[in-house]
Protein backbone atom coordinates (compact mmCIF):
# COMPACT_ATOMS: atom_id res chain seq x y z
CA UNK A 1 0.00 0.00 0.00
CA UNK A 2 1.19 3.51 -0.79
CA UNK A 3 2.49 5.48 1.67
CA UNK A 4 0.90 8.43 3.17
CA UNK A 5 2.39 11.59 4.13
CA UNK A 6 0.92 14.69 5.52
CA UNK A 7 1.01 17.75 2.67
CA UNK A 8 1.33 20.49 5.13
CA UNK A 9 -0.47 22.81 7.53
CA UNK A 10 -4.05 24.08 7.17
CA UNK A 11 -3.56 27.64 5.77
CA UNK A 12 -6.57 30.27 6.38
CA UNK A 13 -6.65 33.38 3.16
CA UNK A 14 -8.03 35.28 5.74
CA UNK A 15 -10.63 36.72 8.09
CA UNK A 16 -12.73 38.47 5.52
CA UNK A 17 -13.14 35.29 3.08
CA UNK A 18 -13.44 32.76 6.04
CA UNK A 19 -11.17 29.93 7.73
CA UNK A 20 -10.79 26.79 4.91
CA UNK A 21 -9.71 23.97 6.34
CA UNK A 22 -8.20 20.50 4.62
CA UNK A 23 -9.20 17.03 6.11
CA UNK A 24 -7.52 14.05 4.61
CA UNK A 25 -9.49 10.82 5.56
CA UNK A 26 -7.42 7.72 4.96
CA UNK A 27 -9.73 5.45 2.12
CA UNK A 28 -9.56 3.77 -0.72
CA UNK A 29 -11.65 3.36 -3.51
CA UNK A 30 -11.57 -0.43 -5.58
CA UNK A 31 -13.51 -2.13 -7.88
CA UNK A 32 -15.38 -5.34 -5.88
CA UNK A 33 -18.64 -6.75 -7.19
CA UNK A 34 -18.75 -5.30 -9.99
CA UNK A 35 -18.98 -1.59 -8.54
CA UNK A 36 -16.44 0.59 -6.46
CA UNK A 37 -16.79 0.85 -3.02
CA UNK A 38 -14.60 2.69 -0.36
CA UNK A 39 -12.60 0.79 1.72
CA UNK A 40 -11.68 1.90 5.12
CA UNK A 41 -7.96 1.44 6.84
CA UNK A 42 -7.24 -2.26 7.85
CA UNK A 43 -7.37 -2.46 12.10
CA UNK A 44 -4.47 -4.23 13.50
CA UNK A 45 -5.53 -7.86 13.49
CA UNK A 46 -8.48 -8.01 10.29
CA UNK A 47 -8.41 -7.27 6.75
CA UNK A 48 -9.99 -4.28 4.80
CA UNK A 49 -13.37 -4.15 4.17
CA UNK A 50 -15.87 -2.46 1.91
CA UNK A 51 -17.80 0.47 3.42
CA UNK A 52 -20.92 -0.27 3.50
CA UNK A 53 -23.04 0.25 6.07
CA UNK A 54 -26.93 -1.83 6.36
CA UNK A 55 -25.71 -4.21 4.21
CA UNK A 56 -25.29 -8.12 4.72
CA UNK A 57 -21.90 -9.46 2.96
CA UNK A 58 -23.12 -11.91 0.43
CA UNK A 59 -21.38 -14.56 -1.86
CA UNK A 60 -19.77 -12.53 -5.42
CA UNK A 61 -22.35 -14.45 -7.41
CA UNK A 62 -19.51 -13.53 -10.69
CA UNK A 63 -16.81 -15.01 -9.47
CA UNK A 64 -18.39 -18.06 -8.01
CA UNK A 65 -19.99 -18.65 -11.18
CA UNK A 66 -16.73 -18.51 -12.89
CA UNK A 67 -15.43 -20.65 -10.36
CA UNK A 68 -17.92 -23.29 -10.97
CA UNK A 69 -17.76 -23.20 -14.90
CA UNK A 70 -14.09 -23.45 -14.34
CA UNK A 71 -14.09 -26.40 -12.30
CA UNK A 72 -16.70 -27.79 -14.24
CA UNK A 73 -14.51 -27.91 -17.11
CA UNK A 74 -11.59 -28.88 -15.25
CA UNK A 75 -13.48 -32.43 -14.68
CA UNK A 76 -14.03 -32.30 -18.32
CA UNK A 77 -10.56 -32.42 -18.88
CA UNK A 78 -10.01 -34.85 -15.82
CA UNK A 79 -12.19 -37.17 -17.57
CA UNK A 80 -11.10 -37.33 -20.98
CA UNK A 81 -14.77 -36.16 -21.97
CA UNK A 82 -12.48 -32.90 -24.04
CA UNK A 83 -9.35 -33.19 -25.35
CA UNK A 84 -8.37 -29.12 -25.89
CA UNK A 85 -9.15 -25.85 -25.04
CA UNK A 86 -10.57 -24.90 -27.93
CA UNK A 87 -13.01 -27.61 -27.83
CA UNK A 88 -14.64 -25.83 -24.36
CA UNK A 89 -14.22 -22.43 -26.11
CA UNK A 90 -16.11 -23.46 -29.29
CA UNK A 91 -18.95 -25.25 -27.42
CA UNK A 92 -19.39 -22.43 -24.64
CA UNK A 93 -19.01 -19.98 -27.36
CA UNK A 94 -16.18 -18.16 -25.78
CA UNK A 95 -11.89 -16.96 -26.59
CA UNK A 96 -9.92 -19.19 -25.31
CA UNK A 97 -8.25 -17.14 -23.48
CA UNK A 98 -11.27 -16.80 -21.43
CA UNK A 99 -11.51 -20.54 -20.92
CA UNK A 100 -7.54 -20.67 -20.19
CA UNK A 101 -8.31 -17.59 -17.59
CA UNK A 102 -11.37 -19.04 -15.69
CA UNK A 103 -9.42 -22.58 -15.51
CA UNK A 104 -7.02 -21.09 -13.22
CA UNK A 105 -9.72 -20.26 -10.55
CA UNK A 106 -9.57 -24.05 -10.35
CA UNK A 107 -5.68 -23.70 -8.62
CA UNK A 108 -6.70 -21.69 -5.49
CA UNK A 109 -6.27 -23.19 -1.79
CA UNK A 110 -9.30 -24.40 -0.57
CA UNK A 111 -9.42 -22.11 2.16
CA UNK A 112 -9.64 -19.11 -0.49
CA UNK A 113 -12.59 -21.18 -2.52
CA UNK A 114 -14.09 -21.00 1.09
CA UNK A 115 -14.25 -17.95 1.69
CA UNK A 116 -14.99 -16.61 -1.92
CA UNK A 117 -18.23 -18.95 -0.91
CA UNK A 118 -18.79 -17.07 2.22
CA UNK A 119 -18.34 -13.95 1.05
CA UNK A 120 -15.58 -13.41 2.91
CA UNK A 121 -12.44 -12.92 0.54
CA UNK A 122 -10.62 -9.48 0.32
CA UNK A 123 -11.75 -6.41 -0.45
CA UNK A 124 -10.80 -6.32 -4.23
CA UNK A 125 -10.18 -10.10 -5.14
CA UNK A 126 -13.56 -10.36 -8.01
CA UNK A 127 -13.43 -11.71 -11.27
CA UNK A 128 -11.71 -9.11 -12.61
CA UNK A 129 -8.83 -9.44 -10.61
CA UNK A 130 -8.26 -13.09 -10.94
CA UNK A 131 -8.08 -12.44 -14.67
CA UNK A 132 -5.91 -9.64 -15.00
CA UNK A 133 -3.39 -10.61 -12.57
CA UNK A 134 -1.39 -13.77 -12.05
CA UNK A 135 -2.30 -16.52 -9.60
CA UNK A 136 0.46 -18.30 -7.60
CA UNK A 137 0.79 -21.69 -7.53
CA UNK A 138 1.66 -22.09 -4.17
CA UNK A 139 -1.04 -21.92 -2.12
CA UNK A 140 0.89 -19.90 1.33
CA UNK A 141 1.90 -17.60 -1.69
CA UNK A 142 -1.66 -17.33 -2.32
CA UNK A 143 -2.44 -16.36 0.93
CA UNK A 144 0.08 -13.83 1.23
CA UNK A 145 -0.73 -12.15 -2.24
CA UNK A 146 -4.38 -11.44 -1.19
CA UNK A 147 -3.36 -10.49 2.32
CA UNK A 148 -1.07 -7.88 0.77
CA UNK A 149 -4.37 -7.04 -1.83
CA UNK A 150 -6.52 -6.08 1.02
CA UNK A 151 -3.62 -4.36 2.79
Amino acid sequence: MTRLEPLGQAQSPGHEQGIKLTTFIPVRFVRHKARKVVVEPPLPGRLASPRQPGQHPGCDEVLMRALARGLFWQELFDSGRVASIAEIAAHEGVEKVRVQKMLRLTRLAPDVVEDIARGRQAVGLSLEHFMRKPIPDDWDAQRAAFAEQAG
